[in-house]
């Protein structure tokens, strides 16, 4: 297992290796951790020997720059379907979320100015794409995986449906902030079984475990690359466990503190902002 982020010092990014909870530099072998760097191959099984240590303080940012795509699907895990009582959906919900709405994995969270929003948590496993993908066979999908990092899908329910039931994904979820990712981006691990969970002001609403996917995570690949090209670098969401907001109509308010984590990928911590 590899764990990768980006940290903040002086205002300036470095690229890191982590290795038991210590940065090390890795700006002898990248510049940043780009989509570039990890085309190229040259993050793959690094050599720590001759990394220098860094000391605090620093920042986490996103553990990616120049993500070109992110890419998200719903309702994914069987105990989030069974929740809201739905029908499984047979193939997988495709939808994009804006870049801009990416930040670091310990960002304050603004709500937005409508006094309206009903502002919601979803923690997710996200899969990075480590070379081009389309039209690829599920059984191949692995080869095509970079790595994994946190994310937490945060969502306007009050914008997500309209007065008719309709369902707008794309403006519910594309808010600057509303995409915090991080700390680590990892490889390594086996994404079909890690734990993941949520905290809103310390109490516990999601609780769950990448295996209750419906769709696996080779299937999603697989699927999501007959509809775009998948690009190095690409974050691919995939779903969540059960236990948002929305249905229990519980949402957050200024001042209230968000946490999210996924095992082995860190974990996460916000401020809620106005």
């Amino acid at each position: 297992m590899q764990q990768f982020a980006r940290i903040l010092i002086d205002h300036v990014a470095l690229p890191v290796i982590v290795i038991d909870g210590t940065p090390f530099d890795l700006r002898p072998l990248v510049a940043d951790i780009t989509p570039a760097a990890i085309a190229s191959g040259v993050l793959d099984n690094v050599d720590t020997s001759a990394l220098a240590s860094i000391k605090g303080p620093y920042d986490y940012l996103a553990p990616i720059d120049g993500v070109r795509q992110f890419a998200a699907t719903g309702f994914n895990y069987r105990k989030h379907i069974e929740e809201f009582k739905m029908v499984p959906p047979t193939e997988p919900e495709v939808f994009l979320k804006a870049m801009s709405s990416i930040t670091g994995p310990n960002d304050p969270v603004s709500r937005g100015p409508n006094p309206g929003t009903k502002l919601d948590w979803e923690v997710e496993l996200a899969i990075v794409i480590g070379r081009e993908a389309r039209d690829i066979a599920a059984a191949d999908a692995q080869d095509y995986i970079f790595g994994y990092v946190c994310i937490n899908d945060i969502s306007d329910r009050a914008t997500q449906v309209d007065s008719l039931g309709g369902q707008h994904l794309v403006r519910a979820k594309s808010r600057a902030g509303y995409s915090p990712i991080g700390p680590y981006l990892v490889t390594g691990v086996d994404g079909a079984n890690l734990d993941l969970w949520t905290k809103l002001n310390g109490h516990v609403e999601q609780q769950g475990n990448t295996s209750d996917m419906l769709f696996s995570i080779s299937e999603m690949l697989a699927y999501f690359s007959k509809h775009m090209t998948l690009l190095p670098g690409d974050i691919l969401a995939t779903g969540t466990p059960p236990g948002v907001g929305f249905g229990k109509n519980k949402f957050m308010k200024p001042g209230d503190v968000l946490e999210c984590g996924i095992e082995h990928l860190g974990a996460q911590r916000h401020v809620i902002l106005v």
